[in-house]
């Protein structure tokens, strides 16, 4: 086994809490459903479980607004409940990461009232006066809109860059940072493992808030994340939080590409240890629909030859934010398993810590969305709201909600193929079960050794097995053009090669004749020199 930091040696398995496990039966997932279910998650061999947030919130953007940084969210339980999930998850080896959002707070937050009343937390938010009758400057909202607000009473407007009832905070002020550094510090002296800090790369604004050239959400993410004191402030983390713990620090970096990454989790000037990137989120589709896997291999090649054996990458292709995998890149119908498994491989087999959402390792897909009044999300019920205002038919806005919407991600786990699929005993919950994936829960997977998690589980085994799998050099195979894409990891004259058909049609291959892969997401290996649809082979040395 590797002897780098535990965050490079382990496979990090992402909790959407409130659509993990429901144990009081009032249809939202909580701590104590989660203590629940630690031994599903220990037997993936996992090393740490990264929780959507839990803080106090009054939950519009489910957490992400907060209202408290250092008090648990009632709905999930109590603080008593938090420190048993961080005794149980330690006695099975696994370190718990929390999801903290550091840009903005509520706009309930005790800090924003104050502000409101011109109390002495004023100048612990961003508020400009208006021009020309209207906002401060040209930023949009990323959840749609203008990203400014003028409340009632009030002479001038408050900075939202998401939604209007999460207000930015201002990182200019060296008491905003000391208030969040001790909450940070408050949750480490607790036992947690560390932090996802979301959306960090733009806590950094320009004091002068100029109008931006493009108001598009690419280029208006890789401006905000180029704040002048970007910089300053992550050192200043490090060096007030990260620093005096076992930990990990985590960035969420929209806007960020490969050549700013390096930078940012340099250990020579230590800021994040790594960053959670979205270049390889977004399908690159070619001009039949099908996965542009030339450029989607690019991508990946990009991001570990840009940050090297000096940084550290992560690998992430699903998430609380994003659609299922298998849904998003491959076939969620004919060979719903072999792409979910294909994927599986590709992220598991990187030099980079690999993400795995609840739910990557059952292969879920996309569930059906008919009507407005069955999304929750916020971003997509305000994009929804906007298009109406703006003219658009019901049909228009309904298409313009569903193509953002996050509840793909965030319907309930499926345990079991029963009622409410396992996760929770009330008639109802929260967000209905996707229909879709009634056959693939975790009761039937766990029992069936050809299943997706089965899979799974023998890859992250792999990985835990041999260093090779995490600390080997990357070198993408040429000869193998797209649909294939392949690549050897070496390490120490150690070597191993990953050949992955990411289509839904036979390709011949020419490279590994005569080798027998150790492991293929099929049950059996038919031909060396053909790959069938979405086949996935890891051969040894």
């Amino acid at each position: 086994m590797s002897h780098a930091p535990w965050w490079k040696n382990c496979v990090i398995y992402q909790i959407y809490p409130k659509s993990f496990r429901d144990s009081d039966g009032d249809g939202i997932g909580d701590l104590r459903g989660i203590i629940e279910k630690l031994d599903y998650i220990a037997d993936l061999g996992v090393g740490a479980i990264w929780l959507s947030p839990i803080f106090a919130s009054p939950m519009i953007d489910n957490g992400y607004d907060v209202s408290d940084y250092t008090a648990i969210n009632p709905l999930f339980g109590t603080m008593d409940d938090f420190d048993n999930l961080v005794a149980q998850a330690a006695r099975r080896n696994l370190r718990l990461i929390l999801d903290i959002a550091l840009n903005h707070t509520s706009t309930q937050h005790p800090w924003f009232l104050n502000a409101c009343a011109g109390g002495e937390r004023r100048d612990w938010y961003w508020w400009r006066e208006g021009r020309c009758g209207g906002a401060p400057n040209n930023w949009k909202s990323i959840f749609g809109g203008p990203a400014w607000t003028k409340m009632e009473g009030q002479s001038q407007f408050y900075m939202h860059l998401f939604d209007k009832s999460q207000a930015d905070l201002n990182w200019e002020n060296p008491a905003v940072r000391n208030a969040i550094y001790e909450s940070m510090r408050f949750w480490l002296d607790r036992g947690v493992g560390g932090f996802r800090l979301d959306v960090v790369t733009v806590i950094s604004k320009d004091p002068e808030l100029r109008d931006v050239v493009d108001t598009r959400l690419g280029p208006f993410y890789r401006h905000l994340a180029d704040g002048p004191r970007l910089h300053e402030f992550l050192r200043e983390m490090h060096g007030a939080v990260f620093a005096h713990y076992d930990c990990v620090a985590i960035g969420e970096a929209p806007g960020v590409d490969p050549a700013r990454a390096a930078r940012l989790v340099d250990p020579s000037d230590p800021m994040l240890d790594m960053l959670y990137h979205f270049d390889l989120v977004e399908p690159k589709l070619g001009a039949d629909g099908a996965l542009d896997v030339a450029a989607f291999k690019n991508v990946f090649n990009q991001w570990d030859k840009g940050i090297g054996a000096k940084g550290w990458n992560s690998v992430v292709l699903s998430n609380h934010d994003l659609g299922r995998i298998t849904s998003r890149f491959g076939d969620d119908e004919t060979f719903r398993d072999a792409s979910a498994t294909a994927f599986l491989a590709l992220v598991l087999t990187q030099r980079a810590t690999p993400f795995l959402y609840q739910g990557d390792e059952l292969g879920l897909v996309n569930t059906p969305i008919l009507a407005i009044d069955e999304i929750d999300d916020i971003w997509a019920r305000n994009l929804y709201d906007l298009a109406i205002e703006e003219g658009a038919g019901e049909s228009a806005a309904f298409a313009a909600a569903l193509r953002v919407t996050r509840d793909h991600a965030r319907t309930p786990f499926p345990w079991a193929n029963s009622g409410q699929s396992g996760f929770t005993n009330a008639q109802s919950s929260w967000l209905k079960p996707n229909p879709r994936n009634a056959h693939l829960n975790a009761a039937s997977q766990m029992s069936d050794a050809e299943s997706v998690r089965a899979f799974a589980k023998a890859l992250i085994a792999l990985r835990r097995a041999d260093s090779l799998w995490i600390e080997g050099d990357c070198e993408v195979i040429p000869q193998a053009a797209a649909p294939i894409f392949a690549y050897k990891r070496k390490l120490e004259g150690r070597g191993g090669t990953v050949v992955l058909n990411l289509s839904g049609a036979e390709q011949p291959i020419s490279i590994m004749q005569g080798a027998t892969p150790i492991l293929c997401n099929y049950p059996s290996l038919e031909s060396v020199a053909v790959m069938r649809p979405w086949e996935a082979r890891v051969y040894g040395q």
